[in-house]
């Protein structure tokens, strides 16, 4: 993460936080455990983009790797990075916020297949939907709205098809942040743009700094 100590105004906020992964550097991820699209919307212990061998701790870079403990708190998406509709690889990877119909921009993260996702991974926080009912309001927190909705049968469809050590929970875990990924975060204080790839066309996706 980029040194924020040269600009004494500049609180970040996000210290505590991982450095944001680099495209591809996708941890090993648990056997049978489907890909998600961003923070919060992991199906088990250790799905996330740091995976099973963890993250390291920001406050003591000597201590073991922090490997995230429960569905619906890991850090980031597990896909491969995209950046617009329909460019999503497989079932459940698609963003949302800017392009779509109605119904898609109300499912993110929730897609049936291939190129059905609308929009790009992540989705950081200050994207919104620019249509359909979530119209206006926050992309991550109605994907997160619709993973919870839908978790008991994916628990259950899960249980069924995967041989896991770990029992998934009958309730999920907290996002690591209730209002998902910020754009600050992502781009690392807006130093490392590359890292951030959900921008939407002129910024209306609500990201409001992409180059």
């Amino acid at each position: 993460m980029s040194d924020k100590s040269s600009d004494a105004s500049n609180n970040y906020p996000f210290a505590d936080f991982p450095s944001w992964p680099t495209s591809g550097s996708i941890g090993t991820q648990p056997d049978g455990i489907p890909l998600h699209a961003c923070m919060g919307l992991n199906s088990c212990k250790g799905a996330d983009r740091f995976g099973l061998e963890g993250r390291p701790d920001p406050n003591d870079i000597s201590a073991p790797n922090i490997v995230n403990d429960c569905a619906g708190q890991g850090f980031c998406s597990t896909t491969a990075d995209h950046n617009c509709h329909v460019q999503n690889n497989c079932k459940g990877q698609g963003g949302c916020g800017l392009y779509g119909t109605a119904e898609e921009l109300d499912n993110p993260g929730n897609n049936d297949c291939r190129s059905l996702g609308s929009c790009a991974t992540p989705i950081n926080a200050e994207r919104f939907s620019m249509n359909g009912p979530n119209q206006g309001k926050s992309v991550w927190k109605r994907a997160r709205e619709v993973f919870e909705a839908n978790w008991a049968q994916k628990r259950e469809e899960l249980r069924d098809g995967v041989s896991i050590e770990q029992p998934l929970p009958a309730t999920l875990g907290a996002s690591p942040d209730p209002n998902g990924p910020s754009y600050y975060w992502i781009s690392n204080d807006t130093v490392e743009r590359g890292n951030m790839t959900a921008c939407g066309a002129s910024g209306m996706s609500g990201a409001g700094g992409c180059s």
